[in-house]
């Protein structure tokens, strides 16, 4: 096994075994939690056999369930990004039948039931923060107590979604930062804790006035979803998208496992693990690695190219998301033991993106494929 770097455009080879993380941290973790992992394997193999070529989408939202860091979906209308999310929730039991397959515009989030572990909103600039967290209730307003209707709000739920989430007002986004970051929200002078285990945002655009780039910056996973009709798409590939996409809108039933209801609790359960044996040093950075080498030429070869900014913040936690990475692809894989490679690392170009440049992320993308011909 090797690992690339991008130094000057020359391929630097050396050798690696788990990488990263010391190895019987990481295998202890993965065997702890393995049931659970493959449990998210197949959830998106489920979703994989209902959305034709979203596999990078169903990636992305798999990697933030199973890391609890916010996603948002990018592109134009009609790609399926509420959709998306709707089928996972469906999977895993916050969505019933009939409400998914409901005849609805993907803008139309009330065409959801409320369920108390989701919340959907489509967001406008004239959204107001009580719709996300409910008004106050009029009757005990009279009797001088400030109390919020909040069941079924955004504050209750494990799983939110927020359709167009960079039109909303300073007010919700300066809300929204807290309840992303630290699962908190501020009510009156109160903080109060939340069940949120994901939170997921759409935009046709990414954001481009700078008083957004605090909130961009807080959807750490980034995944683009266009529109299969170009000049030169094949006739083969709209007819699995036709086949796909008609099985997926009018499908009476969609078989899930009753098990995977268990999944955020599960996953949950992992991110608690992580948390406890980094504590205690058993799952722990392995300083004198070489992939860390190969971590830092990526970052800097991304900021190179224009491509991402990365801030320190993502750095420290893109990493987390490679571990997620390495996790999922080893139980999908129903391997016996975990171990991190190069295909791991790739959810630093796959997913964190501020911008797009075709001819710079060619550029990665060939040296990506140079590596597996020469090591991977």
């Amino acid at each position: 096994m090797v690992f690339w770097l991008v130094e000057s455009n020359q391929w630097n080879l050396t050798s690696w075994e788990t990488g990263l993380f010391h190895k019987d941290g990481l295998n202890e973790l993965y065997g702890q939690h393995k049931e659970t992992l493959k449990m998210a394997h197949d959830v998106g193999k489920a979703l994989n056999s209902r959305f034709y070529r979203l596999e990078n989408a169903v990636d992305c939202l798999l990697i933030s369930a199973i890391s609890g860091e916010a996603m948002v979906m990018i592109g134009p209308p009609g790609t399926a990004k509420s959709r998306l999310v709707r089928s996972f929730c469906h999977l895993i039991g916050l969505v019933n039948d009939e409400d998914l397959v409901t005849k609805e515009d993907d803008t139309k989030s009330a065409d959801v039931a409320p369920h108390p572990d989701y919340f959907e909103y489509l967001l406008t600039q004239f959204t107001e923060p009580s719709e996300l967290f409910g008004f106050y209730h009029i009757g005990r307003l009279q009797q001088g107590e400030m109390v919020r209707m909040d069941e079924n709000m955004m504050q209750k739920a494990q799983v939110v979604f927020l359709d167009e989430v960079f039109n909303a007002s300073s007010a919700i986004l300066n809300s929204l930062l807290t309840f992303m970051n630290e699962r908190k929200y501020h009510d009156r002078g109160l903080i109060r804790k939340v069940p949120l285990k994901m939170l997921i945002g759409a935009t046709n655009f990414p954001p481009q006035e700078r008083n957004l780039a605090a909130v961009y910056d807080r959807f750490l996973l980034r995944v683009r979803m266009n529109n299969l009709a170009t000049p030169s798409v094949e006739q083969g590939e709209i007819l699995d998208l036709l086949k796909a996409g008609w099985q997926e809108t009018h499908a009476t039933a969609i078989p899930r496992d009753p098990k995977w209801k268990g999944l955020l609790q599960g996953l949950s359960n992992l991110q608690t693990d992580i948390d406890e044996m980094t504590s205690s040093q058993k799952l722990r950075i392995d300083e004198n690695h070489p992939a860390l080498i190969a971590l830092g030429q990526i970052v800097r070869s991304l900021v190179k190219f224009e491509l991402s900014d990365m801030s320190n913040r993502r750095i420290i936690k893109l990493t987390g998301l490679a571990l997620s990475m390495c996790l999922l692809r080893a139980a999908g894989e129903d391997a016996d033991e975990v171990e991190m490679t190069w295909r791991d690392l790739d959810v630093f170009t796959r997913f964190s993106l501020d911008r797009e440049d075709p001819s710079a992320q060619s550029l990665l993308e060939q040296q990506l494929a140079q590596f597996e011909t020469v090591g991977g």
